[in-house]
């Protein structure tokens, strides 16, 4: 729409609704006052008081067009085309209420109707970016791709599908790709190299064991039993993070701006371990900031919401021995790894309120009958820092020496993985709480809601429907899940984001997240993050300055703290037997 165009649409819209707004309200106190109408570039105050939904709308004229509540605090321009969606229903609703029932008066209204929405709409097409135009354009595009990356959930390390669908399409659009990063064969970076600075995106495309959920059914139901599924919606995530890339280079080779464009396939994150294999393998190297993003059941910038976490899996070798014909001859590896995990139970009450631990048994004998001479359990801790994390791995390497000295047994650990708490960075958060207060909340529907609200009846949660709002930033906020993000933050400046793609108080790793992963409302918020993503690294890769000061907090932030890969020399990435 023409600069020129759009103040028509404005003018006319009031005028429009002035005559409704008097029809309706004449036996009360007769005409409304009319907005003043304003010179182009100029603030205009337009009252359009037929409507209180709408308040007083202060609208700035030109390519600066915003549209702000007077009374109610600032409208994004999110919430400008949500209201000229329902404006033209509305409008005619008010006219047929005031007896304007003729085909001409109706046709006048329609014309009214069409007019406000088209006002509301061109104010929001002021604040849209080329990003925003090119994701818009797009969409079903990346819907699709989704929507194939979640019809064949792949687990850590084998996401060959998953992986080779984003790297086709990074390909085609010029970038330059590098597969098998860190040893692992699903790993890649792809770059448009145009010199510095070096903005890079995180995907992830790995699904979870046990997950397959039937795409918007609001109950639990499979598809197969027992088979993965995207109950962390990663196929959402690694597919917005590679149409962010590509917007936000496309982006860079029209305004001519020097910097070079990242995208890190980064797979296993359910492991957590694949980013942590792909830092030792040399990447991040060069990269100067790193922008990333999770779906979640609310819309925010993160910080400090993750927790450091290690695995370790804990060995008992004994004898082995007739269970019934000498026992006495044995040495149960079984009974060594059942003290050692009662003293991991009792060792709960005695950890610090912030900590975590689980535990899974993975061997614990062939049968009945033979003493077994190896067991094995499978433990995780958790908390705010790695400092904590270790002191707790300790105390777990005591209570299995103490373990293995009462029942003869020997005792063997082993470190799987660790991965530390993220290092926040301000400077990055400003960036993507800007771009997320400009872009707005994901615009769910009445059919989303609706959707949203059976699922959360379903589970037993209160009936609140899905995230409406961006929440602030907030310095610190809680969280208790895990990521191998944590490891990249130690290495190069990072921040993260959510938006919402599943209903307000359902979690992760949970049929939930499946079910929206392939459903009108993670595809929304799967929007709305790639949108933040992309105009973000566009903003660093304009402002240099920006990228420094990340840079120069991130090193205050880790100084004296130089990295150390928590992965033993001799590791190398191997999926979990479960997986």
């Amino acid at each position: 729409m023409c600069e020129a165009h759009g103040r028509t649409l404005h003018h006319a819209a009031i005028a429009v609704s002035d005559r409704a707004s008097a029809a309706s309200h004449g036996r009360a106190g007769g005409a409304r006052p009319r907005a003043p109408a304003g010179a182009v570039g100029r603030r205009q105050v337009l009252d359009v008081p037929a409507d209180p939904v709408l308040g007083r709308l202060l609208v700035a004229g030109g390519s600066a067009g915003r549209c702000r509540c007077a009374d109610d605090g600032r409208w994004s321009t999110s919430a400008c085309t949500e209201l000229a969606r329902g404006a033209g229903r509305r409008y005619l609703r008010r006219a047929r209420e005031a007896h304007m029932s003729s085909p001409k008066q109706l046709a006048i209204c329609a014309i009214g109707a069409v007019c406000i929405a088209g006002a509301f709409a061109s104010l929001a097409r002021a604040d849209a970016r080329p990003t925003d135009t090119y994701l818009d354009q797009t969409r079903e595009r990346w819907e699709k791709v989704a929507k194939q990356i979640w019809d064949t959930p792949e687990l850590g390390l084998g996401e060959n599908r998953s992986s080779a669908a984003l790297i086709d399409i990074l390909q085609k659009e010029g970038f330059q790709v590098t597969k098998g990063v860190g040893g692992e064969a699903t790993a890649f970076v792809a770059t448009a190299v145009s010199g510095a600075p070096v903005i890079a995106l995180l995907a992830e495309y790995d699904a979870l064991p046990g997950l397959s959920q039937a795409a918007g059914q609001s109950r639990k139901q499979a598809v197969t039993d027992g088979a993965p599924g995207h109950g962390c919606g990663h196929n959402l995530l690694g597919t917005a993070s590679v149409a962010a890339a590509i917007a936000a280079n496309r982006e860079r080779v029209a305004k001519k701006l020097p910097g070079t464009i990242q995208l890190f396939g980064t797979p296993a994150e359910e492991i957590l371990f694949g980013k942590t294999f792909m830092i030792r393998g040399g990447a991040f190297k060069n990269t100067e900031a790193v922008l990333a993003w999770h779906p979640d059941d609310q819309n925010r910038v993160t910080n400090r919401t993750r927790l450091a976490v290690a695995a370790i899996n804990v060995e008992f070798l004994g004898r082995s021995a007739h269970a019934a014909a000498s026992p006495w001859l044995g040495r149960s590896a079984l009974d060594a790894l059942t003290l050692f995990d009662h003293a991991v139970a009792l060792m709960r009450e005695h950890i610090k309120p912030t900590a975590r631990m689980h535990r899974a048994i993975r061997d614990g004998g062939m049968a009945p009958n033979i003493i077994p001479d190896h067991a094995m359990g499978e433990y995780w801790v958790r908390d705010v820092s790695v400092d904590s994390v270790n002191e707790m791995l300790e105390r777990l390497r005591k209570a299995a020496d103490g373990a293995a000295l009462g029942t003869e047994t020997k005792a063997r650990v082993t470190l799987t993985f660790q991965t530390r708490e993220p290092v926040p960075n301000d400077v990055l958060n400003t960036v993507l709480q800007k771009e997320l207060d400009r872009v707005g909340p994901p615009r769910f529907d009445d059919t989303d809601q609706r959707f949203a609200k059976a699922m959360q009846k379903e589970l037993g949660f209160e009936e609140a429907g899905m995230a409406s709002a961006v929440m602030p930033f907030a310095q610190k906020n809680g969280g208790t899940a895990s990521s191998d993000i944590g490891e990249v933050s130690a290495v190069v400046p990072l921040a993260e984001l959510n938006t919402a793609t599943r209903p307000l108080g359902t979690a992760a790793h949970h049929w939930a997240q499946t079910a929206c992963a392939a459903h009108p409302v993670g595809y929304k918020g799967m929007a709305v993050a790639a949108k933040v993503l992309a105009a973000g690294a566009v903003d660093l890769l304009a402002d240099p300055a920006a990228v420094k000061a990340a840079r120069e907090e991130f090193a205050v932030q880790t100084k004296g703290k130089p990295y150390v890969s928590p992965l033993p020399a001799d590791a190398k990435p191997v999926a979990p037997k479960t997986h």
